[in-house]
């Protein structure tokens, strides 16, 4: 495994070898035929830091989507496990965002050649209670990571967005009890869960986002733990993560704003 991690999280210049890595794999798949770094990572690696992703665009004949996948699942049997993952189809690719155990994160973009002929196979129906859980889970990473750099703008709109994916949990499975997608009113214990909320601590601050975080994701564990417990909890990850977070406030910018 190369870029181990150092205290629950990757070590400065996990990029490299593992870039290295996944460069070997792709040469091993006879459907890939190039892989480029891009990013922060492409260049000498003077301004990377350990939460700087990997970006990778892989170029194919195949199906971009089975071709992300099966890389990706080369991919961690090598680096380690996942921790969670965004997917996204383009009109001409596919994209895979990976977070690892380690909190690595490696983005994979596999486009189509242009002389590509190959359909590729219908992606089977997903669970999109899980598929949430792995958005709040992603968001939350990214969150986490923004304000580690001291980026509260931004790491105040993922924390916020980790309310909203909570609600639609609970949506979902307000549905599943009442087998109905159609609700003329409300007044249910469902609401309750939105009552909750009203309890987050505001995430306009680094300490406020990180403490958001904590909140919602302790509020999603509790909804999963009594509606769907296959898919509570493997969090440690993230609050790993935040204990970081919390540990080393950024150095803030001198000057006016």
């Amino acid at each position: 495994m190369t870029g181990t991690p150092h205290h629950g999280l990757p070590e400065p210049g996990w990029q490299q070898p593992a870039a290295k890595t996944l460069r070997e794999i792709a040469a091993r798949d006879p459907r890939i035929r190039d892989l480029r770094v891009h990013g922060s990572a492409s260049a000498d690696g003077s301004d990377v830091d350990l939460w700087s992703d990997l970006d990778l665009v892989l170029t194919t004949d195949h199906h971009p989507a089975q071709v992300a996948k099966e890389f990706a699942g080369s991919a961690l049997s090598r680096l380690g496990p996942l921790f969670t993952a965004s997917r996204e189809a383009t009109a001409n690719g596919y994209g895979l965002r990976l977070v690892l155990v380690d909190l690595r994160r490696i983005d994979v973009t596999v486009l189509a050649n242009s002389n590509s002929r190959d359909p590729g196979a219908a992606a089977p129906a997903a669970d999109p209670l899980a598929e949430l859980v792995e958005a709040f889970r992603f968001d939350g990473v990214l969150a986490a990571v923004k304000a580690a750099r001291g980026d509260v703008l931004i790491g105040s709109h993922l924390a916020l967005q980790l309310a909203r994916h909570l609600l639609v949990a609970a949506m979902i499975l307000r549905d599943r009890q009442s087998g109905t997608t159609h609700h003329r009113h409300g007044g249910t214990v469902w609401d309750t869960w939105a009552e909750r909320l009203a309890a987050a601590p505001i995430p306009y601050t680094r300490a406020g986002i990180s403490a958001a975080i904590r909140f919602h994701n302790e509020q999603l564990d509790r909804l999963l733990a009594e509606q769907a417990p296959h898919l509570a909890g493997g969090n440690q990850p993230l609050h790993i993560l935040l204990d970081a977070v919390d540990a080393h406030a950024p150095v803030r910018p001198q000057g006016p704003v």
